[in-house]
């Protein structure tokens, strides 16, 4: 049978499009489509202010150094996420504290980050497991309380929100990912967004190695002259990039709403197997995300382990991956951090058994069918 893979990706005929007025423009590096980009999304969320940069992982970057992240100062976050998070913090000389997740969103849990809260927290970085948003209103006190900024990894939850209210509007910062597997892709990118104006500027001034115009800027006033007023790096995006995601916004609501589809046809197809996993949640004053859809094994009910489980539906052309190996099962941060799974049970627990299973909005609701049907027949097969 054909193989169903975890992850495909169609880009959109207005995507090519873009891509070809830019290759035709005579300007590939970061100029008009860059502003064109990070006016839609800005607008599509609803924020103020965005900052289009390389990567989310630079946005993660830039967005601690504007607050004033960096050596000697800590910053809360999840055990629970991939390294981007993580290395972020420590490219800055900052120190990650890991704090652990609730085990129903598998985001960080606000009593853990108040635990951990010192004088020299420098930041909270909760991150939006699978587009589901973090607990924001316990955060939010904790972080007001402390007058400790609030910095949000969204990169999952472009399309989620938390009380009607889109992510960028309940943190101090938030950044979100256009990596190729998002659910808003140029490829590679990210953008910085906030609320606030001096925020954004310095993330701006800093992406651009702390000069005060870009070349496209300059060429189109005729001025040469610029300044460097800050030490910064180079983290802009491309016109190419921009593009990308300029073609593909056309068609992201379409999109989310098939991603919404798919997770119900998930939902409703795996919901007699409570005995053997855990769907996803999706909590009452949420807007999920989808941008994974993550199962949770009940391996005390299975003669098999999380492993064993992808490897046979692999063998059935179903291929499925882990989101994520939590950070101290990972021999660097591990080693370097000290960390210890003994301190982080939940998040322990979740990486023992998370599966995600293929989920992308090309996705047949047949092939979720056939997905379900190898994991009821699995299942079943080896339950004790």
């Amino acid at each position: 049978m054909k193989k169903i893979p975890l992850f495909d990706l169609k880009l959109s005929t207005a995507a090519k499009r873009e891509v070809a007025g830019v290759m035709n423009s005579g300007w590939l590096s970061t100029g008009p489509r860059v502003a064109a980009f990070e006016k839609k999304v800005t607008s599509l969320l609803k924020v103020p202010h965005g900052v289009a940069v390389s990567s989310g992982t630079a946005g993660l970057q830039l967005a601690m150094q504007a607050i004033g992240v960096g050596p000697g100062r800590e910053v809360i976050t999840t055990p629970f996420t991939f390294v981007a998070t993580i290395g972020a913090i420590m490219a800055l000389g900052a120190r990650p504290v890991p704090a652990d997740i609730s085990p129903d969103t598998l985001n960080i849990d606000p009593d853990e980050v108040l635990r951990k809260l010192t004088p020299n927290t420098g930041a909270v970085l909760p991150v939006d497991i699978a587009g589901h948003p973090a607990d924001y209103d316990p955060l939010l006190s904790i972080c007001d309380q402390a007058g400790t900024p609030l910095i949000a990894d969204a990169a999952h939850s472009i399309g989620a929100t938390y009380r009607r209210r889109t992510i960028p509007n309940l943190a101090d910062g938030a950044v979100i990912s256009f990596y190729a597997t998002k659910n808003l892709t140029c490829g590679e990118g990210g953008m910085v967004l906030s609320r606030h104006r001096p925020f954004s500027d310095l993330v701006r001034i800093l992406s651009r190695h702390g000069l005060t115009s870009i070349a496209h800027e300059r060429s189109r006033s005729g001025k040469w002259k610029y300044d460097a007023v800050r030490a910064g790096c180079k983290a802009t995006l491309s016109e190419l990039h921009a593009a990308v995601g300029l073609g593909q916004l056309s068609e992201f609501k379409k999109q989310q709403k098939l991603r919404e589809r798919l997770a119900e046809r998930y939902l409703a197809n795996l919901a007699d197997l409570s005995d053997s996993l855990e769907p996803p949640i999706v909590r009452e004053h949420c807007r999920h995300g989808w941008h994974l859809f993550i199962i949770r094994l009940h391996l005390s009910a299975l003669r098999i382990d999380r492993n064993q489980f992808i490897q046979l539906m692999t063998r059935r052309g179903i291929e499925c991956g882990v989101h994520y190996q939590p950070i101290f099962e990972l021999s660097f941060y591990r080693d370097h951090l000290g960390l210890s799974p003994q301190f982080y049970p939940n998040a322990a627990y979740a990486g023992r058994r998370v599966v995600s299973l293929p989920f992308y909005p090309t996705l047949k609701l047949v092939e979720v069918d056939r997905v379900c049907e190898a994991v009821h027949s699995i299942l079943k097969r080896h339950k004790r």
